[in-house]
């Protein structure tokens, strides 16, 4: 071989090579930097998980005291904020092999007994014992997030929450809450059923929510079985999966078999689907179990999950207390979360809303002027107390943004104003 052709040869291997380096520390540096986002949003869900059950405690702390029916309203819808913001968080972390059926059911718990509080029917004695829970959860939790803080840098997160890991002190920290919640939380059962609705129906067995459980999730080599009972203000049974993928957790009412409440913990790597193409599937989900056309009010699009919520249109009236809400994945589709008690429990209380005159007044002339008005309809929705107010719902395009007006529909004074990304939502 000439010199010159051996030189050409040898500038060729070290390009390779050069070649080959570049892409390897580039694909090095690429997994580097996506470890270090999926360590951040893990962090930062277990943090703010933490966060919202310490500003739990403190609303029910002062819900003990509150005597006055405006500070009852606002210390209510506070909880309910609270409540889905925590199961939002709680989504987020990969606790796939972990029972989280003690926090989950908590957290239930504390939501629909809100409505009683806000009523003056919530007991004193299950107050306590709710703020009891939740003043112990927060401290856990408090505890678990120092100890994290104190950790070395080093200490790759997503290796150390990992379900895949034997024993890591995260995974150990949620299993002994949950723990000690199931002995803690047995004292709340046989309360007296919820003012607001109750499930009705022929008592099934564990067996058949079983069934229920798996004919609502559809997820093929899934073995479910029964794991608790609960004899609260709606009698239930916990149903819970488990596979490579994460852990399902569904709540099945005792009468009826309806399933009230379902969580997937499985982890959302990528975002593949439009916010379309995840309200179409949410809508397909629905339909397929029975569920009869719903309006869509609301989208909210965070760390790759798609949070909907749906209400029933009856007799022309959206019911805004009746919702129905999904988490949907936005990698492929799956549905992740379900929350249907609200749904279900109005069923028992159905009732007439009677229409206001269409004649006492115009929407047109109790808005501001530059609002360009797309949509009207009427919408009977939840004050801050949880009574009910009939109004007109009138979505409006101002510059580039849309908002949701809701005007009482005696009076035509305005009752909330929500911004929704579309009009699509109207």
């Amino acid at each position: 071989m000439s010199p010159a052709a051996k030189s050409r040869l040898t500038a060729i291997v070290f390009a390779l090579l050069f070649l080959g380096v570049g892409y390897a520390a580039g694909q090095y540096f690429l997994k580097q930097a996506y470890q270090r986002q999926v360590e951040a949003a893990y962090r930062r869900a277990l943090s703010e998980l933490a966060t919202h059950f310490q500003e739990l405690s403190l609303e029910l702390g002062r819900a003990r005291l509150a005597q006055s029916e405006r500070q009852r309203s606002l210390i209510g819808s506070n909880l309910r904020s609270l409540v889905y913001a925590a199961q939002s968080n709680l989504g987020e972390l990969p606790l796939g092999e972990i029972n989280l059926e003690g926090l989950c059911g908590l957290l239930a718990d504390v939501y629909e007994q809100t409505y009683r509080y806000v009523q003056e029917e919530w007991e004193p004695e299950a107050l306590e014992e709710l703020y009891g829970q939740v003043q112990y959860v927060s401290g856990e939790l408090a505890s678990l997030l120092l100890h994290k803080q104190d950790e070395f840098p080093w200490v790759s997160w997503q290796e150390y929450l990992s379900a895949a890991v034997a024993g890591p002190g995260v995974l150990r920290a949620f299993t002994a809450i949950n723990d000690e919640l199931v002995t803690l939380r047995s004292s709340l059962s046989a309360r007296a059923p919820l003012s607001r609705g109750e499930i009705t129906g022929e008592t099934i067995s564990p067996e058949q929510a079983v069934v229920a459980a798996q004919e609502f999730c559809r997820r093929e080599g899934l073995h479910f079985q029964v794991t608790n009972e609960s004899k609260g203000q709606i009698p239930t049974y916990t149903v819970e999966a488990k596979d490579e993928a994460g852990h399902i957790i569904v709540e099945v009412s005792q009468k009826g078999g309806l399933v009230l409440w379902m969580m997937d913990s499985r982890e959302v790597k990528a975002s593949r689907l439009s916010e379309q193409e995840m309200v179409a599937g949410g809508r397909q989900f629905l339909e397929d179990r029975g569920f009869p056309p719903l309006h869509i009010t609301d989208v909210q699009v965070l760390r790759n999950r798609a949070t909907l919520t749906f209400v029933p249109n009856r007799e022309g009236v959206l019911r805004y207390g009746e919702s129905v809400k999904l988490q949907v994945s936005a990698e492929d589709g799956s549905i992740l979360g379900f929350w249907g008690t609200a749904y279900h429990t109005a069923q028992s209380r159905q009732g007439r809303v009677q229409a206001p005159q269409e004649e006492a007044w115009a929407a047109r002339d109790r808005l501001r002027d530059g609002l360009e008005v797309l949509d009207e309809k009427l919408a009977l929705i939840p004050t801050d107390g949880q009574e009910e107010v009939l109004t007109r719902r009138v979505g409006v395009r101002y510059g580039d943004e849309y908002y949701l007006i809701y005007l009482n529909a005696e009076t035509g004074e305005e009752e909330q104003i929500v911004r929704v990304a579309s009009p699509q939502y109207f």
